[in-house]
């Protein structure tokens, strides 16, 4: 074999040239055959010369630049579809590809029609885990004002962009493909793709906002609108042909077939597979691909593209777990994060900012100038509507903004309409640019001016304290992940002794991570959608609270809610719900979970930053909750096995002040035993100048109930500096159930010498900290009192009556039992 010759034949393995394509001149390639995998350097083999190393080097590069760039633009708050787009900006003609040698190497013609062909399937698959995210029967929920303000951002942009062009043509007048042109401009910025806005909002941590809720609704009012004008367009612009009958026929029947064949076919063979392997999280993955791909060639031969078929078989199928969480579970590495970057790079290496700059042509600038006219008047529509329907005027202009954005729907059109050559090249250049710019602002403006936490950002904060001065109800707000966080926050309920004259309002959140779907949902139990995985769950969360509400009938009331999210902002739905029932505790469970032998078994990251979220902004006072249940065999609800002594840490400090004002109430409970271990230095105990009246009045009301009551204990401890301290609280071992402790202290204090130079866990303070260690083995609740900067806001609505009621008499106050929908439980029918 003759290894010179080798090279030369590489060389000469593919040619092209132009030929007439059928809407443009292209480029005819002829490859020869085994050109796939190279024979090796060392046989004198240039690699680049063949299919799959160059595909890995373009993908490769392609996905690090990307990746680069995003890095570089992520303090702009840009998103990652930006960021490719960019990198194929920055890889092809307008800036790297400005070298023959390079773009020949790089890019060559028979190596550009194996990456697009790649990257079309990548995409193909993307878009059906978007269509399975949609949920459609919410834009049945969008009420008048989600619809008013979707029209509208539709509306505005559509008719006053087109006035814009009739306006310019009958005044200097326009070519028609110029008019052709612009017609289509504004089409595509009138746009606002409901999967696109979900995932802008995802991003910028508002998905679950009061601004992100309306957003959600809107887009998909406003996608509809489009869909609705897109199609009479094409009714109205289709040949009279029986070929044009025929198409909308075939169309037709394959969203018919989706709707009644394959869909009742995915969920038919998906039940019948978690039947058999009886796990309901399993999905038959080989079976809906081969459905995919179906659907996807359907499309094709009918005429429209393959990504069609996809995304309305995606749409069709249930959101959310199994199918919605499974399927993007296995899909998405694949295609959104290897396939789908490129895809999206080859709208930028197709655009040519040389083309724009070195036209001579007016067209050029008149298209530019309806693009930002159409945009200008979206904007502008969606916040005059907001306005309308009584929006804050710094929301209306962030919801204006955030419909202004768009990304991977509006890049695919735009690149379907340049291949089909309904835009030109120079058309196609500027609106990619111009959705770059738009999207960008839009995005950064709105992480500036938007705040979601400021709705519960007040100054004034609820605590027990005030609480417990004014003699107003106690609310609290119990988080819960699974059903292992109820057993320990039942016996937090009944610690805390609900009684007929001084009643206790509580809510349950269950928290859910947003997988499978694309909108964050919070909604109280009753309302969930029976078909919703999530929704078992909950069911069994909430027949144990009930159990309890059943044995503390006239006591308490409740109100059991479910928030679906993204863990990274459902801090937002716990503080929301926080300020809206005015809860006085936020109760959320420690992000390490306890083993029943005391050591850490699992510890999740997601949850911790939930808690510091929650702690930073909350409208109330926030406990963090240690569970020990496990190690206390204490796990079943309504048991006997529930705590009987319970002890508080005092230091000195507003938090502790907070835990031993929860702690007072435990006090009342005439079986349990309550003892406050009051740490002090030698040096303090000729002083009685504590550094607030709340805690010197709590102080003297707890040594009052431990003269006057059995079950209750005061002890002193005198200590000198930390290390005492901390023998002092090693030697507390197992003779307590609960342990409660403020997280911040009077870090001053000589009480605690030598413990404030490290902690693993500051949210748990010093104290909170050192309880976390597994030679203990009792449950911990680690008490932190918000600080407002005015006095409490708040009205007489939950102020508890002063006189008892008559003996006998069961019946709770009627404002607690009849306001805000609480769950009653009618004992005679169970």
């Amino acid at each position: 074999m003759d290894l010179s010759r080798l090279g030369t034949a590489e060389l000469n393995s593919s040619q092209y040239g132009v030929v007439h394509g059928p809407f443009m001149m292209e480029e005819l390639v002829c490859q020869k055959e085994n050109m796939l995998t190279s024979k090796g350097l060392f046989m004198n083999s240039d690699p680049l010369q063949y299919a799959v190393p160059l595909l890995m080097l373009q993908m490769s590069v392609i996905i690090i630049t990307s990746r680069i760039i995003f890095g570089v633009l992520k303090p702009l708050k840009q998103g990652m579809i930006s960021a490719q787009v960019l990198a194929g900006v920055v890889l092809g003609p307008s800036f790297l590809g400005r070298n023959v040698a390079y773009l020949d190497t790089f890019l060559p013609p028979g190596g550009k029609i194996i990456i697009q062909t790649i990257s079309n399937v990548g995409f193909i698959i993307h878009l059906f885990i978007l269509g399975l995210k949609i949920d459609w029967t919410i834009i049945k929920k969008a009420g008048s004002k989600a619809i008013l303000i979707g029209a509208a951002s539709y509306a505005f942009p559509f008719s006053l962009g087109s006035l814009t062009v009739f306006f310019i043509n009958s005044t200097i007048g326009l070519p028609n493909k110029v008019v052709h042109c612009a017609a289509t401009v504004i089409s595509l910025s009138s746009m606002t793709s409901f999967p696109v806005t979900t995932t802008v909002l995802e991003e910028l941590n508002i998905l679950n906002s009061e601004l992100g809720r309306l957003a959600t609704n809107c887009s998909i009012v406003c996608e509809a609108c489009g869909c609705l004008v897109a199609l009479a367009f094409n009714l109205y612009t289709r040949e009279r042909t029986m070929n044009g009958v025929w198409g909308i026929l075939m169309i037709s029947g394959l969203l018919g077939a989706i709707a009644g064949v394959f869909r009742p076919l995915i969920i038919w063979l998906t039940e019948r597979k978690s039947k058999s392997l009886n796990n309901k999280d399993v999905v038959p993955f080989y079976p809906i691909l081969l459905i995919l791909s179906i659907a996807s060639i359907a499309s094709e031969v009918f005429g429209v593209h393959a990504a069609f078929g996809a995304f309305w078989l995606g749409v069709s199928l249930p959101d959310g777990p199994p199918l919605g969480t499974e399927l993007a579970l296995k899909l998405d590495m694949i295609a959104s994060s290897m396939l789908l970057p490129c895809f999206i790079a080859i709208s930028g290496l197709q655009t040519n900012f040389f083309e724009i700059t070195e036209s001579h042509e007016n067209h050029v600038l008149m298209i530019e100038v309806i693009l930002l006219v159409t945009y200008a008047c979206k904007f502008l529509g969606t916040a005059a509507a907001s306005a309308y329907c009584k929006t804050p005027i710094g929301d209306a202009l962030c919801l204006g903004f955030l419909m202004c954005c768009q990304g991977i729907i509006e890049v695919y059109t735009t690149v379907v309409w340049k291949d089909a050559q309904v835009v030109d090249t120079q058309c196609f250049n500027l609106m990619i640019i111009t959705l770059l710019i738009v999207t960008g602002i839009s995005r950064f403006l709105v992480v500036y001016l938007y705040d979601p936490s400021k709705r519960y950002k007040s100054k004034s904060k609820r605590t027990i304290i005030n609480t417990r001065e004014r003699n107003l109800q106690l609310r609290l707000l119990l988080c819960i992940y699974s059903v292992e966080n109820v057993p320990s926050m039942v016996n937090l309920l009944e610690a805390t002794y609900p009684t007929r004259f001084n009643p206790i309002s509580f809510f349950t959140l269950h928290l859910v991570e947003l997988k499978g779907r694309a909108h964050a949902v919070l909604t109280p139990h009753h309302q969930m959608n029976k078909l919703d995985p999530n929704t078992a769950q909950s069911t069994h969360i909430v027949n144990a609270f009930q159990r309890f509400e059943q044995k503390y009938q006239s006591t308490l009331m409740a109100q059991h809610f479910t928030a679906a999210a993204p863990f990274s902002s459902i801090n937002n739905d716990v503080c929301t719900l926080g300020l809206d029932k005015k809860a006085t505790l936020i109760v959320l469970p420690f992000h390490k979970q306890y083993a029943i032998d005391g050591t850490v078994g699992h510890v999740h990251g997601a949850i911790r930053n939930i808690n510091l979220n929650v702690l930073e902004a909350a409208p109330c006072s926030v406990a963090l909750f240690i569970d020990r249940g496990e190690c206390e065999g204490r796990r079943s609800v309504l048991m006997s096995n529930t705590w009987q002594n319970v002890a508080v840490l005092f230091i000195g400090g507003r938090d502790d002040a907070e835990a031993l004002a929860l702690c007072m109430r435990m006090a009342e409970k005439p079986e349990l035993t309550v003892t406050m271990i009051h740490f002090r230095h030698k040096s303090s105990l000729q002083d009685e100048d504590y550094s607030a009246m709340d805690e010197y009045n709590l102080i003297k009301d707890f040594k009052s109930h431990a003269a006057n009551k059995g079950k209750v204990h005061y002890v002193e401890e005198i200590v000198k500096d930390g290390v005492e301290t901390t023998q002092v609280i090693s030697s507390l071992g197992e003779a307590y159930d609960m342990v409660l402790v403020g997280r911040d202290h009077d870090l001053e204090s000589s009480v605690l010498y030598g413990l404030t130079d490290w902690s693993e866990c500051p949210e748990l303070g010093v104290i909170g900290d050192m309880l976390t260690s597994p030679d203990f083995h009792f449950s911990v609740l680690v008490v932190h009192q918000q600080q407002g900067d005015a006095d409490l806001a708040i009205d007489d609505s939950y102020k508890l009556p002063v006189e008892h009621q008559k003996v006998g008499d069961t019946r709770i106050q009627p404002r607690f039992s009849a306001e805000e929908g609480f769950t009653t439980i009618d004992l005679s029918k169970n």
